[in-house]
């Protein structure tokens, strides 16, 4: 009879199962998140804790898509499109001055140094960033480094006037410089050296001038929500940033793994590009030697403000306080956001 009843209901004992940890899996939180680009290697961090279990067995689910820029990252989390974003952090400062009554706060600082800055040709004659002057630098008009270039440049004794300045799309950019219509790019300057790498124009061919290394000490990317989100599902916030912490850390111990996981979300990746992506990106942005003292997401709040201060005339508008743009509430312990030693692989 039992036999009987599962033939007729049309389940055995093995799909009961399934069906049990499906029932289980619809009842747990849910995060919409949102990328702030295409699926790279620095991305790894995000596909890992969703394909190996790790966000499955804190108890939560995490529906993870690519973005199209931090701008419209951003906009789509203020507008609930998702939960929670990657996002460039002064570009959500400047989103949350022209949106002040929908305006969202960072919980977890993933770039803990900006991977904005300049990339040019040293064919152009462009060695140093006293070189831009009077060159032709290509970027999209929303691009967070070109927003950003007036700090740069003021640290460095470069005169805006001289830059004869071309708006272009993301998707043109990287080939227009490595055809050398472009002397220079600002951009995400891991994704740009990676982009041109592939297509055959070599390292030694770029000058990189990352702003963190030149008078400009900005964080980078944060995930990003509202506050409404995160305090009505502080325990959800924790556990996805948890969840980031297990990434990264499968990152510096396993890139072979990392990369089975992010092409789970983009088969037609390069590894060898991707994985030396993570390689530059963990060594650039993501593992400072203030995260491997102090662990992920450790905010310093007067630094923090320093570059408030330093951004908020480039935006035109009043420095925010930094606890209007970060906040450590939703964190897990100290204890729980150890990173793992990492040493960059020689070259």
């Amino acid at each position: 009879m039992i036999a009987r009843r599962y033939f007729l209901a049309g389940v055995g004992p093995a799909l009961l199962a399934a069906r049990s940890r499906t029932l289980h899996a619809q009842q747990m939180p849910t995060i919409r998140f949102v990328l702030d680009w295409k699926y790279e290697g620095e991305h790894a961090q995000f596909t890992v804790p969703i394909t190996d279990g790790t966000y499955r067995r804190l108890g939560i689910n995490v529906n993870l898509d690519r973005g199209n820029g931090s701008g419209d990252t951003v906009a789509k989390v203020a507008a609930g499109a998702y939960d929670m974003g990657l996002a460039d952090t002064n570009t959500m400062v400047r989103f949350n001055a022209n949106n002040p009554g929908n305006q969202l706060v960072a919980v977890a600082m993933v770039q803990d140094a900006s991977a904005s800055g300049v990339v040019a040709l040293r064919s152009k004659g462009i060695e140093k960033p006293a070189d831009l002057a009077g060159k032709r630098i290509y970027a999209p008009a929303a691009d967070a480094g070109r927003i950003l270039f007036p700090i740069f440049a003021e640290a460095n004794n470069i005169d805006l006037n001289s830059i004869h300045w071309n708006t272009v799309t993301s998707d043109l950019r990287d080939s227009m410089l490595a055809r050398g219509e472009a002397d220079a790019v600002t951009s995400n300057i891991v994704t740009t050296v990676m982009n041109v790498r592939a297509v055959g124009v070599q390292e030694s061919d770029l000058a990189t001038f990352f702003y963190g290394r030149y008078g400009v000490d900005l964080y980078g990317s944060s995930v990003v929500t509202t506050r409404a989100f995160a305090e009505k599902n502080p325990d959800t916030v924790r556990k996805f940033i948890l969840g980031l912490v297990h990434g990264l850390n499968t990152m510096i111990t396993d890139l072979d793994a990392s990369m089975a996981s992010l092409k789970t979300y983009d088969p037609l990746l390069n590894d060898k590009i991707e994985k030396e992506r993570m390689i530059i990106s963990m060594q650039d942005m993501l593992i400072t030697p203030n995260v491997l003292k102090n662990g992920f997401s450790s905010v310093d709040p007067g630094r923090l403000e320093r570059t408030l201060k330093q951004v908020a005339p480039v935006f035109k508008i009043a420095a925010p306080p930094a606890a209007d743009v970060y906040t450590d509430r939703y964190l897990p312990p100290a204890s729980e956001r150890v990173i793992h030693p990492w040493t960059p692989p020689a070259k």
